[in-house]
């Protein structure tokens, strides 16, 4: 018997007769889906969704509204009796950036009026900004930078104003100036040198500066702090810039015990990045150290 597909000789192609339904028989190419739980229930399809998952979208809505209502009783509380809105009794608006205390603030589309800085013989900010300074021609006598001026002041720029100010080894007195210019009381200017003495006053009347405001002294630094201390004068802020050649260990050593310095005042050192300053020096403990390549700033608060 043969058991092999008979095959159509014919040239049309193979169709496949349509499937006829028997009589009785369902018709499956019509069910519908029935899962066998609700949890499996499509997101399109019907049933209801589980008491779990409804009750957690109705508290996200209560959550929700919770929190509009709580903006909208603030609003009203902030409103005025005109009903309009006061910006200024809402305790949840960012606080409001204060100017600087040397001088104006400028906006963007705003053009700075203020004298341009070119040079380092230039004050650097303050009601005397962009004056000029005149310097000396000796080697040894070098006018701290205007990088390392700008530094110095912005680390202090809270000790700075209506203070007292001592500049030990002031040489041209640029630091001093400075500090008059962002609204230091007093600057007082210690130098050895009459030449640099005469120097400073020179500086000090290109400036315009009165003489109440600065008061220079021609001595040796260590002599100057034994009188001070005995005199019990102190100031506010202290800056040290001793020379290369010369011997800071007296002169250290009185520093570290107070001499001329406030109860919570300041002592800066600008000195070489190779010298090395302790943390602690006596009453005096550093809090702050800037390094500018070859030179670094030491600052130093008393107890």
């Amino acid at each position: 018997m043969d058991t092999r597909r008979p095959t159509n000789n014919t040239n049309k192609p193979f169709t496949r007769k349509p499937y006829q339904k028997r009589d009785g028989e369902r018709n499956f190419g019509e069910r519908k889906f029935q899962p066998r739980d609700n949890r499996f229930q499509p997101r399109t399809g019907g049933g209801d969704r589980p008491p779990d998952r409804e009750n957690r979208f109705q508290d996200r809505d209560n959550r929700f509204q919770d929190r509009d209502n709580r903006f909208q009783n603030r609003d009203n509380r902030f409103q005025n009796r005109d009903g309009k809105f006061n910006p200024r009794n809402d305790r949840f608006q960012g606080k409001k950036r204060f100017p600087p205390k040397g001088g104006k603030t400028f906006k963007p589309w705003e053009k700075d009026t203020r004298p341009r800085l070119v040079s380092d013989l230039q004050i650097t900010d303050g009601k005397l900004r962009g004056k000029y300074l005149a310097t000396t021609t000796i080697p040894s006598i070098k006018m701290t930078s205007r990088r390392i001026r700008e530094a110095l002041f912005k680390a202090l720029y809270r000790k700075i104003r209506a203070s007292r100010f001592l500049d030990l080894c002031a040489g041209t007195g640029a630091i001093g100036i400075e500090a008059i210019s962002r609204g230091a009381m007093v600057a007082t200017f210690v130098e050895r040198s009459a030449r640099m003495c005469s120097l400073i006053k020179k500086n000090m009347e290109a400036c315009e500066i009165k003489t109440g405001h600065g008061e220079i002294v021609e001595g040796e630094v260590v002599p100057f702090l034994k009188q001070m201390a005995k005199r019990r004068r102190f100031w506010d802020v202290i800056f040290f810039n001793p020379q290369p050649e010369d011997d800071t260990k007296d002169i250290v050593k009185y520093l570290s015990r107070g001499a001329g310095i406030k109860p919570h005042g300041v002592l800066a050192i600008e000195h070489h990045s190779d010298t090395f300053f302790p943390e602690r020096m006596g009453v005096m403990k550093r809090w702050r150290v800037i390094v500018l390549g070859e030179t670094t700033l030491s600052f130093y608060d008393r107890k």
